[in-house]
């Protein structure tokens, strides 16, 4: 990104800060969240006291301080360096990952096999989704990390959002092209996905 672009997006977002509860920045590798870019972003939240979610592509290193990094699991591989092939590589992947960010939360996405959570634990919970048809992946990712932001500044717990996260992700899949989740579908895909959660699907 030219750095007079990059001035104005700063500019831009200082605009945005006093209205704002938080931010995602999701870095899709496209040349916008620069390492400089994004610190300089990362920096201008923290000074606001505002928790930033990152979804990663390439590097965690500017978003130091972040509250919560949402790779899948082919991302945690890339960003770690390190080879998952056992529960017991990706706890030690994902240390590395926190360690790199400050210690915030990290939650994997693994597909069909919904979430895994790691926030103090060092094993980390799973935590299951109810079965679905899928249509399309595109966008269940940033299905996933807007669901757990939003839970999470209404007060829930990370297992609380994760779960809700895998509900409206599952209902994104189960359509074709760019969709959402409406509040309605979001009600109706609750109790499936609490029941998985709970090893009851």
């Amino acid at each position: 990104m030219p750095p007079r672009a990059g001035r104005a997006l700063l500019e831009r977002l200082e605009q945005l800060i006093p209205r704002a509860d938080g931010a995602i920045f999701g870095d899709y590798g496209k040349g916008v969240l620069s390492h400089r870019l994004a610190a300089a972003a990362m920096k201008r939240f923290h000074a606001a006291k505002l928790p930033v979610a990152v979804d990663p592509k390439s590097d965690v290193a500017p978003y130091k301080g972040a509250a919560l990094l949402k790779p899948n699991m082919r991302e945690t591989e890339l960003l770690s360096g390190i080879a998952i092939r056992s529960r017991d590589d990706l706890s030690r992947a994902v240390a590395r990952l926190r360690k790199r960010i400050g210690g915030g939360a990290v939650v994997v996405t693994r597909g069909a096999d919904g979430m895994s959570l790691f926030d103090g634990d060092a094993r980390g919970i799973d935590v299951a989704t109810a079965a679905r048809e899928v249509f399309d992946v595109q966008g269940a990712g940033d299905t996933a990390i807007a669901a757990l932001v939003l839970a999470l500044r209404a007060g829930g717990s990370l297992l609380e959002a994760a779960i809700i996260a895998n509900a409206a992700s599952g209902i994104v899949v189960g359509k074709v092209g760019t969709a959402t989740a409406s509040a309605d579908e979001l009600k109706g895909a609750l109790p499936a996905a609490l029941a998985a959660a709970q090893g009851r699907a």
